[in-house]
């Protein structure tokens, strides 16, 4: 809007802008907003999976602080869908074992999932 509006030259490449900007501050917002609105549905589940097991969540304050984690490493992960645009190797590693560790609060989520209905009474009514 700025550079049709208003003469900037934030992604014209001749006057010095640059079009990968775009796609930076696309990502930079919309991957975090992925992450941030599975945690409520994982805070669903949280609460229906020992409500049908018959059982208390396990590892309910591992639980909570995966949430957080997750949360927070959400904002580190966003240029992951970028590696083709030449970031450079030390930001591409940086994003990809970014994007890695992310995936631990996320399995210390589903293994306590597991964990809760492991010998629980299960029931699906």
């Amino acid at each position: 809007m700025f550079d049709r509006f208003f003469d900037t030259n934030f992604f014209n490449v001749p006057q010095g802008g640059d079009p990968i900007l775009w796609q930076n501050l696309f990502w930079v917002f919309g991957h975090p907003e992925v992450y941030i609105l599975i945690l409520p549905a994982m805070g669903v589940v949280s609460e229906i999976i020992p409500v049908f097991s018959r059982k208390p969540l396990f590892g309910y304050a591992v639980m909570v602080y995966s949430g957080i984690a997750i949360g927070f490493m959400a904002f580190g992960v966003w240029a992951h869908h970028m590696f083709a645009v030449g970031l450079g190797p030390i930001a591409d590693a940086i994003f990809a074992s970014t994007t890695m560790l992310i995936a631990v609060p996320t399995g210390v989520k589903i293994f306590n999932w597991i964990a809760t209905m492991h010998r629980g009474a299960v029931s699906f009514n």
